[in-house]
């Protein structure tokens, strides 16, 4: 018997202890003792009558409450085990949580790394395409380079074979010409500066200047005459002498007569021709 059956069994007690003293109090003070005994025997049965009462509902109170404490029982067994069941559950979420955050620190280092790796990436693609469009341009340069230079190849070849077709002509003519000067007596190898014109002329003016006699004669600069280059002085079939140029001009010159080739006055008027001479 638990706590609530005791006390329902003490309170019928102390209510029949209490009805009784009532009964007897009743008893003692009324006189018709036989309606107050019938009276209180029926306040008794009505009152065992619901002692009854109250004993089967105490029962019946006992057993649904046992009843009630063996599902509350069952239901907190049950809820212990859906307790150790849901802490396995969350020490297993944990395990997966904490597994999770370290993936997740790993993937975020990853990307970290990742997304420098890109930008580095980035940073040689883009070196890259500078590098490919400079070396794109500098092709298309050689290319062009090499177009050029192939028509540059093909023009000079033309030069070079209008230039050798040239060159023999210039041959034979240096043969020619070279041919010609032995002919004449002339050295090939002579210098050309080296070389006095073959000209004629006549004595247009004389005078003296430091005691030298000089000459000017009528042809000049434009018929081959320069500084350096020397005449002879002749009047018909007299040889008079030989005179230095030291001056001209386009259509006269002026010479100085040498001393020890001289052999008479030279005048106005007196002929002059030069010769090709060595030195």
């Amino acid at each position: 018997m638990n706590l609530l059956g005791k006390s329902i069994t003490v309170g019928i007690a102390v209510a029949s202890i209490l009805m009784m003293a009532f009964s007897l109090a009743v008893y003692s003070t009324h006189r018709n003792w036989r309606d107050d005994a019938q009276k209180l025997q029926t306040q008794l049965t009505e009152a065992t009558n619901k002692n009854t009462q109250l004993e089967s509902s105490r029962r019946s109170l006992e057993s649904h409450l046992t009843a009630e404490v063996e599902a509350s029982q069952q239901v907190v067994r049950k809820l212990e085990s859906e307790r150790v069941a849901l802490i396995d559950q969350n020490t297993s979420i944990q395990s997966v949580l904490d597994q999770l955050r370290q993936q997740e620190r790993t993937n975020t280092a990853a990307v970290a790394s990742t997304q420098q790796n890109n930008e580095k990436l980035t940073a040689e693609v883009e070196a890259l395409r500078a590098e490919i469009r400079e070396n794109q341009q500098a092709r298309d340069e050689a290319v062009a380079i090499t177009i050029r230079s192939t028509d540059e190849l093909h023009q000079a070849k033309g030069k070079l074979s209008a230039l050798g077709e040239r060159q023999a002509q210039l041959t034979q003519q240096l043969a020619e010409k070279v041919s010609l000067l032995r002919d004449n007596h002339i050295d090939p190898a002579t210098d050309p500066q080296a070389a006095v014109p073959s000209i004629r002329g006549i004595v247009s003016a004389t005078l003296r200047q430091a005691g030298n006699q000089l000459i000017e004669i009528s042809v000049g600069a434009d018929d081959g005459l320069k500084r350096g280059h020397t005449i002879e002085v002749f009047r018909g079939d007299r040889y008079l002498g030989r005179a230095e140029i030291i001056r001209t001009e386009p259509d006269r010159a002026v010479g100085r007569v040498i001393r020890k080739f001289q052999q008479g006055q030279i005048q106005e008027g007196d002929d002059v021709a030069t010769k090709l001479r060595i030195g």
